[in-house]
């Protein structure tokens, strides 16, 4: 597997044949993101391809703020304000941005009663996604010293949560009633607030996972892939805020 240039090339050639679909409003973490005036170097807060930025995150060598994995003929596209994955049958393609995740200890202190960690974690992202084949991964999560990955994916009729065999009372794949594979922006969330995992798509809760948690990584696109996969995911207005649980411990 190889990482591919983000050339000159590919920028020109995206920005001419992109189709923009209509934008839904802008997310509240990335209406404040904007609003606040933050910089990039924040350290509880990660933002990347806002809309109507002009900044081009940078995607490959040593200051990197993401890894980005493209096995041909799957590829990578990019603007300032959009990350594109296209992935073909059998060739993973995937971005993992390099975010300030909360550290492992800070998940549980000592006489915290209510069991929160001092730490709530919220990943945000528009995404639009095309599905040719039967599969489309979304993202792979996975969670500090926990073994194995919980994958969102997105199938014509659903999408599904699958945990690796391999994680804490995993080998499980649950199916929530959401169609989002018709190329219209979808708004989605990733909450921790050290009681429990959640996953929200437009706003609505789709589902949880309890305990205390913090990420360790999370990955766009196809992580992992087989014949039955295939397709592409633009990514929009990706957000990391961390920030402290209200009367935590911390």
């Amino acid at each position: 597997m190889l990482g591919l240039p983000i050339s000159a090339g590919i920028i020109a050639g995206l920005a001419s044949g992109c189709q923009v679909p209509s934008m839904p409003p802008l997310p509240k973490a990335v209406r404040a993101i904007l609003e606040s005036g933050l910089p990039p170097e924040n350290p509880d807060v990660f933002h990347a391809f806002l809309r109507g930025s002009d900044a081009m995150p940078i995607l490959e060598g040593p200051e990197a703020q993401w890894a980005v994995v493209a096995d041909p003929p799957a590829r990578v596209e990019a603007t300032p304000d959009l990350l594109r994955l296209i992935s073909a049958p059998g060739h993973p393609v995937w971005a993992s941005p390099r975010l300030p995740y909360a550290p492992l200890q800070s998940v549980i202190r000592a006489g915290d009663r209510t069991g929160r960690g001092p730490w709530i974690e919220d990943v945000t992202w528009l995404a639009s996604i095309a599905i040719h084949q039967r599969y489309m991964i979304v993202c792979e999560v996975r969670f500090a010293g926990e073994p194995g990955a919980l994958l969102i994916q997105a199938t014509p009729f659903d999408v599904q949560v699958f945990q690796d065999p391999d994680r804490p009372n995993g080998g499980t794949s649950t199916s929530v009633s959401r169609i989002v594979d018709r190329g219209e922006p979808h708004y989605w969330r990733l909450r921790l607030d050290g009681r429990r995992f959640e996953v929200f798509i437009d706003g609505s809760l789709a589902w949880t996972l309890e305990g205390p948690r913090t990420l360790s990584r999370i990955a766009f696109g196809e992580t992992r892939t087989d014949p039955l996969h295939g397709g592409a995911i633009d990514l929009r207005d990706i957000v990391y805020v961390r920030r402290p649980v209200p009367g935590g411990t911390g």
